[in-house]
């Protein structure tokens, strides 16, 4: 009943899995009578206390007192029912107490009695928790779905990607918070930080892929993936989750951005903070913040931008988590964009977010945290060069990558793309009017080869009619004026 009433009955129906800011009902035996209850409760305390060293000081533990009525902003117990043999007691918790695997002791003038264990999850359907969320079909989508579509490809060629989130099964849990266990160890944090889910967002993406000890996967961005499984052949968390609890937490082999963001997505649902995948096409990748980024070839369309460099890419799968930010403007609360993949920033962790959504569409790149790498990354404006045997450099025909286009999500109950660029961006950001290349802008070397006379386009794709149309208009080695 406790389960389903707090609908964690997807994880277990065995163990106890509650969510913060409503009660839950235990029953407590005893082996005598209890005749003069009244006097009996007086003498009684429950106490919960959760992490390897709970302490009042540090409000991992506390005791809280049997009453007839519960205070509902702070741990609290009422008698609902009583016998001689047997109190059904409802338990309430605060909306902001750590979540957590937590202790139940029942205290008495001689001893504690352990009454049992219990698990303590953020609650969406809670208005007083951070991560509230109103409307109903939303949370059935962005906690309870198990199923998920990440998208990916090219903004003309957008491909869907089935995956596994498998948040409710029932190890994941419990997997969730040794991933937690095994960040704050790594960082001197403990566990009262973990009322807020900001921070809980921070530890899980610092966990993913950019933690130097144990990160749960190791990045690798194209070529041979010896000794592990290439990204593109995951198709579910749960087998990359079990797989880096079992080779006690060595990195899995290999991940990519949609990668991190999936299994980010498992963990934050499983942990109760609502979640969603999200893709965007063209993405500027370390720019530092800057808005403008060159991209070199040679005459042969082979990209010599180093790794580390600033690039663009065809696309980038990130997160966004829905949270009350307490610590910004109120028109900052809502979606936040979290992203696991590594950046290379100035100072920092290599994570960025969780970045108000309002904030990076506003450009408030003041904002906690790392506004400015997404306003950067969807805004950034990528200069194409060709250098010429002889180390000289010519921009390319269209030269202008724009960034940051048809940025996408899986919608509330369905399968369909859903496209949130609106969120990002106001929409005056676009391509200028007479560019040839409007609606090919995510086509990079991969798809086509500049040639050093430019007097035509070979193409991997079939051409569209607009790209017949420009090599129709292409009569002499000399570049064409566009």
């Amino acid at each position: 009943m406790n389960n389903n009433n707090h609908h964690t009955e997807e994880i277990s129906t065995e163990r106890l899995m509650v969510r913060r800011g409503h009660s839950f009902t235990i029953t407590v035996c005893f082996s005598a009578p209890i005749h003069n209850y009244l006097r009996q409760l007086k003498r009684i305390l429950l106490i919960v206390q959760t992490g390897s060293h709970p302490s009042k000081a540090d409000g991992t533990q506390t005791e809280f007192p049997i009453s007839s009525l519960g205070d509902q902003k702070q741990w609290s117990a009422a008698l609902e029912e009583q016998d001689p043999y047997f109190w059904t007691i409802s338990v309430n918790t605060p909306a902001n107490a750590p979540i957590g695997q937590y202790t139940l002791l029942l205290h008495t003038s001689k001893s504690d009695h352990l009454l049992g264990n219990f698990t303590l999850l953020f609650n969406p359907w809670c208005q007083d928790d951070e991560v509230f969320l109103a409307n109903e079909a939303q949370r059935q989508e962005y906690i309870l779905n198990q199923d998920g579509v990440i998208y990916w490809g090219t903004e003309n060629a957008v491909l869907a990607q089935p995956w596994d989130f498998s948040q409710f099964e029932e190890d994941i849990v419990d997997i969730c918070f040794t991933l937690l266990d095994v960040g704050e160890r790594h960082r001197d944090k403990d566990h009262i930080q973990r009322k807020n889910p900001v921070y809980i967002c921070r530890t899980v993406a610092a966990m993913l892929n950019c933690d130097e000890f144990r990160g749960i996967l190791t990045e690798h961005g194209t070529g041979q993936y010896f000794n592990g499984t290439p990204p593109s052949k995951w198709l579910g968390s749960g087998p990359i989750l079990r797989q880096w609890v079992a080779s006690h937490f060595k990195p899995v082999r290999y991940g990519q951005c949609w990668v991190f963001a999936a299994v980010m997505c498992s963990v934050l649902r499983c942990l109760g903070i609502p979640t969603r995948v999200v893709t965007g096409f063209t993405w500027a990748h370390n720019t530092n913040s800057s808005l403008s980024v060159d991209e070199y070839y040679d005459e042969d369309g082979t990209l010599l931008t180093q790794e580390k460099n600033a690039r663009i890419w065809t696309f980038h799968v990130w997160n966004e988590c829905w949270m009350a930010r307490a610590d910004l403007l109120p028109e900052y609360s809502g979606w936040q964009a979290l992203d696991a993949t590594c950046q290379e920033k100035n100072k920092g962790p290599s994570f960025c977010g969780p970045a108000p959504v309002q904030a990076i569409k506003k450009g408030d790149t003041e904002a906690d945290y790392d506004v400015c790498y997404f306003f950067a990354a969807i805004n950034a404006k990528c200069q194409v060069w060709i250098q010429k045997t002889d180390y000289t450099l010519k921009p390319a025909l269209s030269s202008t990558k724009y960034t940051g286009n048809n940025i996408s999500t899986k919608s509330v109950d369905s399968e369909r793309c859903e496209d949130i660029t609106h969120n990002y961006k106001d929409g005056t950001f676009t391509i200028p009017l007479g560019n040839p290349f409007q609606g090919l802008t995510t086509l990079t070397v991969k798809n086509f080869f500049l040639l050093a006379n430019l007097n035509f386009l070979r193409f991997t794709l079939s051409p569209s009619p607009l790209v017949l149309l420009l090599q129709s208009l292409i009569k002499s080695p000399s570049p064409a004026s566009l």
